[in-house]
């Protein structure tokens, strides 16, 4: 009942605002019924913590001979850190916008973000398969509605189709994981899919995710900077995560070679990500590779046969990033808050991601270990990079958005620190201790060096290898282009597009003026071949 309770408090302030704002308009008004309603639906999921497990039966299918399983939501410690998380964020967005509040179109964005938060919290509560694609389906429509409008005017509306499209994919890829897993154990829980489903359950979030196959879709279009554009990008983010930290130990063990192949292909993708991410114009347009990064991090985890660890990485992808950015507009003085934001992800002892580098680096220490070490270091670098970076002159602030934007970000750390020393058993440890010290030295040496010879290196290459960065420019771009699938997808659509073409031919010679000589000549052949006695299906 309480994760009812939780998900009809934020429709109802969704549609309160809706309601308020379309009969007596009031910002102000609006901006208190979003925050209220995500205050006590924080508070709620907080207090779930002391409850786990639970789970809620929604309805079984009839007749019950015939179907072996029922419609039911569950919540325990691999999806609470991502549920407390994700209201965090939708919080911490209320908050940080009140400096927007003078937008016309605030209420709606707030109303937005409250329903899109409740949709995502009900696929994170899903508690099996049937359910999970209910609310994947849900997610994706209401996501639609929301992008559309905001695509319309740029050229990324084109590419609406390719990202639901994959969305589609990943669906039908969970249905088929469901249906495999039927055939060995008839109505499997989410958190004990059978490892024989394992593989569709990691293509299916690996999809959503962006990781297997890489896909960045959006990738050369304008990022919006508001907090509800992110939100509307990192919700849908933790559904897919929380599908990766259930799944089976023995995920691939009989397959090494398909194993040791998705090994390979995500950490490519992370250590691509990890290096963009740090290249990055700002921390808005390099926000993909830092979601598709710590991803990978996770799937890695699984990967390795150690897919709870994967909490601590998802978890730092949604509180650390968010973090950074929904650090917007800057504030010089209170600049140490983002700063903050990398205790969730350092891996040092005792905090966040510490339990998590024993799923990341496996039982042993390999050269694909060493790779994702490198991908971290170079994820911590951008990171402190992004923070300093950030420029910008705050003017006209009202006077209690210098109180409420700080507490959004206040906000983040301090859920931060609440999964750190509770989140789930296990979560405060000094875990590879060693593994977190390394990153972090390679980490200073690295900034060491650039500070001593920045100036030299970017000199060199200006000048006299101008040639050979704009043959890595290409190179990257093609090597990116490659991963996305891209050409893939312009295929299919150019297949598409012809073959709606001789349909649309055959239709109106059909439907037009000798659509009846046609009639009659499809007739005589069907009697001459009855007559003539040819069997037909």
């Amino acid at each position: 009942m309480p994760i009812l309770v939780i998900l009809a408090l934020l429709l109802v302030s969704s549609a309160a605002i809706a309601i308020s704002d379309a009969l007596k308009p009031k910002v102000s008004r609006s901006w208190m019924i979003a925050l209220v309603g995500a205050a006590i639906s924080w508070l709620g999921v907080l207090l779930l913590r002391l409850y786990l497990p639970t789970d809620l039966s929604l309805f079984a299918w009839q007749p019950e001979s015939l179907f072996n399983t029922r419609l039911f939501l569950e919540i325990n410690y691999d999806n609470w850190p991502y549920a407390l998380s994700l209201v965090t964020l939708c919080m911490a967005v209320i908050f940080t916008d009140s400096t927007r509040s003078f937008l016309p179109s605030s209420p709606k964005a707030w109303a937005n973000s409250l329903a899109l938060t409740a949709v995502n919290l009900l696929a994170l509560f899903a508690g099996d398969p049937n359910m999970l694609i209910f609310a994947w389906v849900l997610v994706d429509a209401l996501e639609f509605i929301s992008t559309l409008p905001s695509r319309q005017s740029d050229h990324s509306a084109a590419r609406l189709p390719t990202v639901f499209g994959v969305r589609m994919l990943s669906t039908l890829t969970l249905a088929a994981g469901t249906v495999s897993g039927w055939m060995v154990q008839p109505g499997f829980a989410l958190s004990a899919i059978p490892s024989q489903a394992g593989i569709f359950f990691l293509l299916a979030a690996g999809l959503r995710l962006g990781v297997l196959p890489l896909n960045l879709p959006f990738l050369q279009s304008p990022e919006e900077k508001n907090g509800p554009a992110l939100l509307l990008r990192l919700s849908p983010v933790a559904s897919s995560l929380a599908v990766i930290t259930r799944l089976p130990a023995n995920l691939l063990a009989n397959q090494p070679v398909w194993l040791a192949l998705f090994k390979v292909l995500t950490t490519v993708a992370a250590l691509y990500a990890a290096g963009m991410w740090l290249t990055g114009k700002n921390q808005h347009n390099a926000r993909p590779f830092w979601i598709i990064a710590l991803a990978s991090f996770s799937i890695m985890c699984a990967l390795n046969g150690a897919a709870p660890a994967s909490r601590a990485w998802g978890s730092a992808l949604l509180l650390s990033g968010s973090t950074l950015f929904l650090f917007d507009p800057p504030i010089r003085r209170i600049r140490f808050l983002p700063i903050l934001g990398i205790l969730g992800f350092i891996g040092l002892p005792y905090t966040l991601a510490a339990s998590g580098w024993e799923g990341l680096l496996g039982t042993r220490f390999t050269f694909g270990s060493a790779l994702m070490l490198l991908a971290h270091t170079m994820l911590v670098l951008g990171y402190i990079r992004h923070t300093f970076e950030i420029t910008g002159t705050v003017t006209g602030l009202e006077r209690h958005a210098r109180i409420t934007y700080p507490l959004g970000l206040i906000l983040i750390v301090q859920t931060i620190v609440i999964l750190m020393l509770g989140g789930w058993p296990g979560s405060l440890t000094s875990g590879l201790w060693v593994a977190g010290l390394a990153s972090l030295l390679l980490a200073g040496l690295i900034a060491s060096f650039y500070f001593w010879q920045g100036a030299q290196i970017s000199a060199l290459i200006q000048k006299q290898n101008f040639r050979f960065y704009r043959l890595g420019s290409v190179l990257i771009q093609g090597f990116q282009n490659i991963l996305s699938l891209q050409w893939l997808y312009q295929s299919l659509g150019w297949i598409f597009r012809q073959a709606a073409t001789v349909g649309l031919t055959v239709s109106r010679i059909i439907e037009g003026e000798g659509g009846i000589l046609w009639s009659l000549v499809f007739l005589v052949i069907l009697i001459t071949l009855f007559l003539a006695g040819v069997p037909t299906p």
